[in-house]
Formats: C-alpha cells, sequence, structure tokens
C-alpha cells in the first residue's frame, strides 16, 4: 500500500496533540501481566511523537524502569502494536 495512503488513514498528529501532553499505554508482558506507562510528549512531528516517559504503574521514575524516550511511529500511537496499546491522552 503507498505510503501516502496509509497516513492518510490516520488523524493529524499536530491536531490530536499538544507538546506538553501527558499520554499513557499499557505494556503486555509474555506472562500476560499488564504494565501502565505514562509520559510526557516532548517533540511532534507529522509522523512521530517523541516521548518521555517517566511513571510506571504509578511509580514516578522508579529504578526498574526499562524504557524512558521513544520515538513512537504514527501507526503505534494510534494501532499499538503486539505488546503497547495505542496512545491515549491521560486524563487527569
Amino acid at each position: 500500500m503507498n505510503k501516502d495512503i496509509e497516513e492518510e488513514d490516520y488523524p493529524s498528529l499536530y491536531e490530536t496533540f499538544d507538546l506538553g501532553n501527558r499520554v499513557k499505554r499499557i505494556y503486555k508482558s509474555k506472562d500476560g501481566k499488564y504494565i501502565e506507562y505514562k509520559g510526557i510528549i516532548l517533540a511532534i512531528s507529522k509522523n512521530s511523537l517523541e516521548i518521555y516517559w517517566d511513571t510506571v504503574d504509578g511509580k514516578y521514575k522508579p529504578e526498574n524502569i526499562n524504557l524512558d524516550f521513544t520515538n513512537c511511529q504514527v501507526d503505534e500511537i494510534f494501532k499499538g502494536n503486539s505488546v503497547y496499546s495505542p496512545i491515549l491522552k491521560d486524563k487527569k
């Protein structure tokens, strides 16, 4: 499928998210355990978000955090992947 056509299937990241938005996603481990990550959007481009993940299951910067900065592509943001849920705004 043409990459330009695929991108049109998603809303604009610029219209959906703002710099500084808090976001979250769920990780499903191999043993079936769910882990909630929360972070802040540091950069937005046409096809990706740069996110700093700072909270795991409600704990700020735990020692065992296994990721901190990620560059998430548009498909992963809106659909997730085999282990991560889609990325959603964190509503407080």
